[in-house]
């Protein structure tokens, strides 16, 4: 799939008023969840696929490799994932001992939100999982220090800053409308 640059860049630098002149394929988000694609597909094939990972099952590895227990509501706001997706994934995980759960006694006192009828939902990585991440997380350090290495510093500086600002008023929007 090839894009056309200087047609994106031509309806990017004259959007209309509007945002008329912006066809679906010079959208931003477009373009930003294409490269996002391109970048988790190229990471799957050459780290995760080889381990035997899911790119969802990678994700919680990574949030639980601080060695602490972390709460399964905690998860979700770490991983961007959603509970139905955490719970498919959990599941998987734990089906190749990568993870393990433990549900912990409510305590009276205390007002947490995420707990289950029996207390609260723990999550933490195995040994094997340790190891797998220990495994992967140099192949996928050295896959995205590619993608850092194609920018010069001044290119990488002004990334953070644009995804900053993305985020910060994406993050905005979102919040505004619920």
């Amino acid at each position: 799939m090839s894009q056309d640059w200087n047609s994106i860049l031509q309806s990017w630098l004259d959007p209309g008023p509007e945002g008329e002149n912006l066809r679906f394929q010079d959208f931003p988000t477009f373009h930003l969840m294409t490269i996002a694609n391109l970048a988790k597909a190229s990471v799957s094939r050459a780290c995760l696929e080889p381990a035997d990972l899911s790119v969802p099952e990678w994700r919680l590895l990574t949030t639980l490799v601080g060695g602490q227990p972390v709460p399964f509501a905690q998860i979700a706001s770490l991983t961007l994932m959603d509970k139905g997706q955490i719970s498919r994934t959990l599941r998987t995980a734990q089906g190749k001992g990568l993870v393990e759960t433990e549900v912990m006694p409510l305590e009276r006192r205390s007002a947490e939100t995420s707990v289950s009828s029996i207390g609260r939902v723990m999550v933490s990585i195995t040994s094997k999982g340790r190891e797998v991440y220990e495994k992967v997380m140099p192949q996928a350090q050295r896959s995205q220090l590619k993608l850092v290495q194609l920018m010069t510093p001044e290119e990488r500086r002004m990334m953070a800053d644009i995804g900053r600002r993305l985020y910060e008023m994406l993050a905005a929007d979102l919040q505004n409308r619920t």
